[in-house]
């Protein structure tokens, strides 16, 4: 019986094909990280390269901030379009065209001349990756069993962390002007190889079904399911569509938001919003866009110097991320959401306290080992689980605006983190972790009290 598999090889592969947009998304995240100091401050001097500067100069830290946050903006815009575009063209046309957008990205950033050029650029490749997110999520939910979900639902942060750890990776080398150039144009590459290979994986199932298309979901299942019997899924993916188109069709965004569906959704409404919400407040994003800057306030690099040590640590720190995050990964096979979440939120908050007290101490040692371990917890549990909590919680009628609400949420707060941090550091200096301290103490109240578990379970469950 194919609902008691686990996960297969061509799930796998599929997965991979899928998370090439999300690996995208991890590449342009931490893309401004290490050049950060030669675009933003100019460390390496003010010349021309024919006619492209070798820098951008950006007097004001909140002005870099929008800059590096923005990118987050284009993936709100993409996660809310690409959603009428799954329903109506399926997730392998939104997984395909949307990620030509980073072509156009690239060639905006990597011919960049002004600030307002850079954004655009920024915004664009957001775009590409909030829509490719978006899509993933619920094209691995729908191929998958619900035994294999419990590992392959992490795919997504897994792909994010490997791009971001390529790009740290990348970026020593190419850091340095004019080179950095070379680094944003990559995501053309990457966006084009997507677009080549996709094509390859077929669409889900049950978007198949849910569109009438019945002979083409029992072929995309069938390739999914290695050679298990499948007319029993089948029939059940079917007869579920069937409740659903009798009792509605599929709701929007505003539905949701307004309580307008057949089910009360008001707790996985508010269980997906807060989860995205706390993720974004738990602190990791101000590590993924600014752990250069953090580190070298302990270290006092030069960040002429390029390679420096802040920098080398840094593409260090998300090597280790890569790992954790496929511990995590495994770790969701034996053990439930709910204790996976409550513990890196718990760690996270305790490591966040640590490096205050290293901060305000000097102790160079313990800033960077907290930030290390800061970074690897979580990928354990806050990580890949939010990203895979609609879903696995929400009726199918209503899973994709679901998913939106939540990546949308999401995005907007790491927009707001991008903005704020440089401020926020400037003024509360070696205290400014406490802040993320705090939210992450709540998110494990709030897991405790509201979260349910899902692991091992039907969606309907």
């Amino acid at each position: 019986d194919s609902r008691t598999l686990g996960v297969t090889k061509y799930q796998v592969f599929c997965t991979v094909l899928a998370a090439l947009g999300s690996f995208n998304f991890g590449w342009n995240n931490g893309s401004v990280n290490i050049p950060g100091d030669v675009l933003q401050n100019c460390v390496t001097g003010r010349k021309y390269y024919g006619v492209f500067p070798s820098c951008i100069y950006v007097k004001s830290g909140t002005i870099w901030g929008i800059i590096v946050g923005c990118f987050a903006l284009g993936a709100i815009i993409g996660a809310v379009i690409s959603n009428p575009v799954i329903n109506r063209k399926g997730y392998k046309f939104v997984l395909c065209w949307f990620a030509l957008l980073n072509v156009v990205g690239a060639l905006l950033l990597s011919l960049t001349t002004k600030i307002p050029q850079f954004i655009i650029g920024r915004l664009v490749v957001g775009i590409a990756a909030g829509a490719a997110n978006n899509a993933m999520a619920t094209y691995v939910s729908d191929m998958a069993t619900p035994r294999s979900r419990t590992i392959l639902s992490g795919a997504l942060q897994f792909a994010c962390n490997f791009g971001i750890m390529l790009d740290n990776a990348c970026a020593l080398g190419l850091a340095p002007p004019p080179r950095w150039r070379i680094l944003f144009a990559l995501t053309g590459v990457f966006g084009l190889i997507n677009f080549a290979l996709f094509p390859f994986a077929p669409e889900s199932p049950k978007w198949l079904v849910k569109n009438g298309r019945i002979d083409e979901a029992r072929e995309a299942l069938q390739k999914f399911r290695a050679g298990a019997d499948i007319e029993q899924e089948l029939n059940d993916i079917i007869q579920t569509d069937k409740e659903n188109r009798e009792r509605t069709a599929d709701v929007n965004v505003m539905q949701v938001l307004r309580g307008q569906t057949p089910d009360n959704l008001r707790h996985q409404l508010l269980c997906v919003s807060a989860l995205m919400f706390l993720q974004q407040l738990c602190g990791i994003n101000a590590v993924i866009f600014y752990s250069t800057q953090i580190i070298n306030n302990s270290t006092h690099d030069n960040p002429a110097d390029i390679p420096t040590l802040a920098q080398i640590l840094t593409t260090v720190i998300s090597i280790v991320a890569v790992i954790f995050t496929f511990i995590g990964m495994i770790l969701c096979a034996y053990f439930g959401r709910r204790t996976l979440l409550m513990f890196s939120h718990a760690t996270m908050g305790v490591f966040s306290a640590l490096m205050v007290a290293g901060s305000v101490k000097d102790i160079t040692g313990l800033v960077v080992t907290m930030v290390f371990l800061f970074n690897a917890f979580f990928n354990l549990g806050v990580g890949p689980i939010p990203w895979a909590t609609a879903s696995e919680v929400t009726p199918m009628y209503a899973m994709t605006a679901m998913s939106a609400i939540g990546t949308g949420i999401g995005y907007l707060f790491t927009f707001v983190i991008g903005v704020i941090f440089p401020p926020m550091q400037a003024s509360w200096g070696n205290w400014t972790f406490f802040f993320f301290m705090f939210w992450n103490f709540v998110a494990v109240c709030f897991v405790f009290l509201f979260v349910p578990e899902t692991k091992d379970r039907r969606i309907e469950d």
